[in-house]
């Protein structure tokens, strides 16, 4: 066998790494590991600074979505001794509007903007003197009295309130939330990281000043010594709320200005939002208005006891209005008083309008059966203004 030579063997011991060629090797991979570690917290970075400027975007234009869609809305469909604007200061306004209703027989026709059947009555009507509010900024309680649609219940318009607050889960003292409270519902966060805009007010209004001023013409800004604004006085309309006097300036307003900067502490950008809000419904003269002239009186109905069903069975040929004429029945109201009485009280209950429907009927099984009690009842249409007719001629049903 062939021995190996020392050459070859000194070859074979030679041909592993040595020290110098090992560090030569981990200072390559340092200089690249280290340019990949400073090109990804670079991109790291300019991605965070792009979702946080996106962010302040996004929460800067959702306020601005929902005060352009909400404040033009004011004084939509409030009963007319309700006031339109109820408070306005330079970080609080709030409003009456009837943006939500739980009937659901409103779907045909409606003054809210919009349907919800599971909301709550105490989300979808007027505040009442039973459950008043403070106004949040304020020390304004709200309602002054109880506002009721013609038909006697309460009216369906709502109190919406928008403020700025300051916003006590950051450190930072000149951060705002955008909130808004519907009546005495919990407050809700609309945006938040808001700061003022170069010193100016949140809100600012813009007034009709033809009542102070006949030869005005155009709209000029609320002076600063007028705000806050409230609404003092109960009923809308009635004295003293009338001519030039102070509590008037509440009901001048036209306009709504809104100012802010939507800030980002991590980007330091900060994004201005400024924009102006026409209130067009609040120039009327009463609650904006849906519909037409108010609606003919029905056919009184007839009443007729049932002894199987053990109920009054009430029924009624279909209005004028309903499905013809202005064809803006929304619905049917009925209303019973044991004979001799004076007075009608509230509602027995609503018939929701159903347009193809000829003759309408409703079962009134409430009645004291076996005393030979009588039963007078009335029957009136609501459109959707809401305006009622005239009651209906009395008819007279005998419970035996």
């Amino acid at each position: 066998m062939t021995q190996p030579t020392r050459s070859s063997t000194r070859r074979r011991r030679r041909s592993g790494t040595t020290l110098v060629e090992l560090l030569v090797t981990m200072m390559i991979f340092g200089v690249v590991m280290s340019s990949a570690f400073s090109f990804l917290l670079s991109q790291t970075r300019s991605y965070r600074t792009m979702a946080a400027r996106t962010d302040q975007v996004q929460n800067a234009r959702f306020g601005h979505d929902i005060l352009r869609q909400e404040l033009r809305a004011a004084g939509t469909n409030v009963v007319d001794a309700q006031p339109l604007i109820v408070y306005a200061s330079d970080s609080v306004f709030a409003f009456n509007a009837d943006l939500l209703t739980n009937l659901v027989d409103s779907g045909l026709f409606t003054g809210a903007i919009y349907v919800d059947p599971y909301a709550t009555d105490a989300e979808a009507s007027a505040l009442t003197m039973a459950s008043p509010i403070v106004i949040p900024g304020s020390s304004f309680s709200y309602p002054l009295a109880d506002y009721s649609s013609a038909m006697g219940t309460i009216g369906e318009a709502e109190t919406i309130i928008f403020y700025f607050t300051p916003d006590t889960t950051t450190s930072e003292a000149n951060d705002y939330m955008l909130v808004r409270q519907v009546n005495a519902q919990p407050a809700e966060i609309v945006a938040s990281g808001l700061t003022r805009s170069g010193g100016k007010p949140f809100f600012r209004f813009w007034y009709d000043p033809a009542r102070y001023n006949p030869t005005a013409d155009g709209l000029e800004m609320v002076p600063n010594t007028w705000l806050p604004l409230a609404k003092t006085v109960a009923i809308r309309g009635a004295a003293p709320d009338t001519g030039t006097s102070t509590t008037t300036r509440i009901d001048q307003i036209r306009a709504v200005e809104v100012s802010y900067k939507a800030s980002k502490r991590s980007s330091g950008a900060r994004e201005e939002v400024r924009y102006t809000v026409a209130v067009p419904n609040v120039g009327a003269d009463r609650a904006v208005r849906a519909c037409g002239r108010p609606p003919l009186p029905p056919t009184a109905p007839t009443a007729v006891w049932n002894a199987d069903s053990a109920a009054v069975m009430l029924s009624w040929p279909k209005a004028v209005d309903d499905g013809g004429g202005e064809d803006d029945t929304l619905r049917y109201v009925l209303w019973r008083r044991p004979f001799g009485a004076t007075s009608w009280g509230s509602p027995l209950a609503t018939v929701g309008a159903a347009g193809a429907t000829l003759t309408y009927s409703y079962r009134d099984g409430g009645v004291t059966a076996g005393s030979g009690l009588q039963y007078q009842y009335v029957l009136a249409v609501q459109d959707c203004t809401p305006n009622l007719s005239t009651l209906s001629g009395i008819t007279t049903a005998v419970v035996p």
